[in-house]
């Protein structure tokens, strides 16, 4: 049983107030004459008599110890010394990409430790590398190019008026990565994810400006020329305002379809050389989805909550990535291409 801070404080009251001086000159304490006395107190109390004795020994010890009856907090590992910190701040910085298991077999620091350390010491973090599109050498000075233009051009009230469009494809099923999914169980309990030979998916065009959302555009085949044309740039310039066609940029990456000469003379009837697009000017350069906030922002954020949830139908898929796309409010939009100005 457990025992209030009221009983152990009496128990070492009654232990000390029962004893008596001896021939000798010493004081006499019996833990017989505490736990009758105890009893006594707390009669309402149904407790093994010699599991009271060991207690009160128990008690008395750590009153002498420490002269307190209640149990103080365990000191716990001992603190790490700076030496050992600064040993594995240098084994980081030498190998970012080294494993925690890695760094505690090389440095003989436990795995727990290592982890402590490095996120609450040193401050560091794990993140996820990112795949991108291998850049030519061509594509340096473009990339240059165009995010010099952007600076020196592209203003809050112009990003207000101007839109940035892209398109992804949003399976069923979304994606199970095999080397980070795992099921954990004293035996192994033979998970499978089952999966369509063909994925269900559907298409989703969107463009975005600093103020506002068009779309999701959806398309369930392969986008050409025609189809690109027919199916999204006249839906979308039908939700324009005045204000976005008289001085609003539009930008589409190097997709075929995109940059044929029928759709960018059908574009420039409406923008002007307010086109940002391969072959104009200004060039949108190639192999860079890092510098739309499709790509490295809003399609990312999108998956991420969609499939948080089991989908089951395409009309659900296409349900939650409308609902998804209606929750992109103006702070959001306007934090986006903040970060694109600043990066």
């Amino acid at each position: 049983m457990g025992y209030t801070l009221e009983q152990n404080t009496f128990i070492v009251m009654s232990y000390y107030r029962n004893g008596t001086l001896n021939a000798d000159g010493e004081w006499v304490y019996s833990v017989q004459a505490c736990k009758d006395e105890y009893l006594a107190k707390f009669p309402e109390l149904n407790i093994e008599e010699q599991s009271l004795m060991t207690h009160i020994k128990r008690i008395v010890d750590r009153f002498n110890s420490t002269g307190n009856v209640s149990q103080g907090k365990s000191p716990g590992r001992p603190p790490v010394s700076e030496e050992v910190v600064e040993d594995l701040r240098e084994r980081m910085e030498q190998s970012p990409k080294k494993s925690l298991s890695k760094l505690s077999l090389q440095s003989g620091v436990p795995y727990t430790t290592c982890q402590k350390v490095l996120k609450r010491t040193l401050h560091m973090h794990p993140y996820k590398v990112s795949s991108i599109h291998e850049l030519k050498p061509a594509d340096y000075p473009r990339r240059v190019a165009y995010c010099e233009w952007f600076q020196n051009n592209m203003n809050n009230r112009i990003l207000d008026l101007s839109f940035f469009s892209d398109e992804a494809w949003f399976h069923l099923n979304g994606y199970v990565n095999s080397q980070n999914y795992r099921v954990w169980s004293a035996e192994n309990p033979f998970v499978f994810e089952e999966r369509p030979l063909h994925s269900v998916k559907v298409g989703v065009w969107l463009a975005v400006s600093r103020r506002r959302v068009i779309g999701p555009i959806f398309f369930h085949n392969t986008i050409n020329s025609a189809r690109y044309r027919e199916q999204i740039l006249e839906v979308f310039l039908n939700h324009l305002d005045d204000e976005e066609l008289e001085f609003g940029y539009f930008q589409q990456d190097g997709a075929p379809a995109h940059k044929t000469m029928e759709n960018l003379r059908y574009l420039q009837e409406f923008y002007g050389d307010r086109i940002i697009s391969q072959n104009l000017n200004p060039e949108w350069p190639a192999r860079s989805p890092d510098l739309t906030p499709l790509d490295y922002s809003i399609f990312g954020w999108m998956k991420d909550n969609i499939y948080k949830h089991r989908l089951h139908t395409l009309e659900e898929l296409m349900d939650a990535i409308i609902h998804c796309c209606q929750n992109i409010d103006v702070v959001m939009l306007e934090n986006i291409f903040e970060n694109k100005k600043e990066g």
